[in-house]
């Protein structure tokens, strides 16, 4: 039995994912007060109002997903930004603290792999801002009944966090059928299973290659800041350069498969 403390503000974390577009649809469904859905979009240039999420995902976040939660659910949805963005990240100057005296004065560059700071500066760090302005609160995320690892971190233990899949008992696979109802299960499960930055570092090889075939104009921005010669590493994924990145994807996007040579052979 899910219980809720009516007089405590609500609010729900959400990243347009499944599992924590889920959570939203359940709490409509069980009646449950919300004070707001919280979104924070990554920008990779705020001056020309460039995004930094995955763009099928960001247009259906702003042009079917709002309007749905907001006037379908009547759920307050709170958009985030942080002050700064990929571009001003990638061009920060290294300071004198550093560990490593050769980088002193070069660029940050590429956003390592990993748990990268982009995830920290550019998501988390308006989440924390946004909450400490509102104070005592309770926030749902997004963590399913089968993300055991995930439910048990310290994070998550944290007073006032929750996870209405978790107490459901809905696990992963089951949040798809839950979003579809309501028309809100993102076009980026089309292709992949998860959703994320178009710059990140930890993105297959076969993503990058569909964000070049796409999305070139996206690729361009990527390969102008790989001709930058003053950031400290040429690593781009991994160790690997931009261009090591692009010869890879390049393959994939100009080979030709089995039916591509049969319908060859039927012309």
């Amino acid at each position: 039995m899910i219980q809720t403390l009516d007089k405590t503000k609500r609010f729900i974390c959400w990243s347009g994912g499944k599992d924590s577009t889920a959570s939203i649809c359940k709490c409509y469904e069980l009646g449950i007060r919300v004070d707001g859905v919280v979104i924070t979009e990554v920008m990779f240039d705020l001056k020309r109002n460039i995004s930094g999420e995955n763009p099928k995902h960001i247009k259906w976040v702003y042009d079917v997903a709002i309007p749905i939660i907001k006037n379908v659910f009547g759920y307050e949805v709170i958009i985030l930004r942080d002050k700064s963005d990929y571009i001003q990240e990638f061009n920060h100057r290294v300071g004198k603290k550093s560990k490593i005296p050769s980088r002193i004065g070069k660029k940050r560059g590429w956003f390592i792999g990993g748990m990268c700071i982009g995830n920290d500066r550019l998501k988390m760090r308006p989440l924390r801002k946004f909450f400490k302005s509102i104070g005592k609160c309770e926030t749902i995320v997004g963590i399913a009944a089968d993300e055991t690892k995930r439910y048990n971190k310290k994070t998550m233990q944290e007073a006032g966090k929750r996870s209405i899949l978790f107490e459901l008992g809905i696990t992963e696979s089951m949040t798809y059928d839950i979003c579809r109802k309501y028309n809100l299960l993102s076009p980026i499960y089309d292709n992949v299973s998860r959703g994320g930055c178009w710059f990140c570092p930890n993105q297959a090889i076969p993503e990058f290659a569909a964000l070049k075939k796409e999305y070139p104009e996206l690729w361009a921005e990527l390969k102008l800041l790989s001709q930058d010669k003053e950031i400290v590493s040429q690593g781009f994924k991994y160790g690997k350069t931009f261009q090591e990145v692009e010869k890879e994807v390049d393959l994939i996007n100009n080979q030709m498969t089995i039916l591509d040579i049969l319908e060859d052979k039927n012309d």
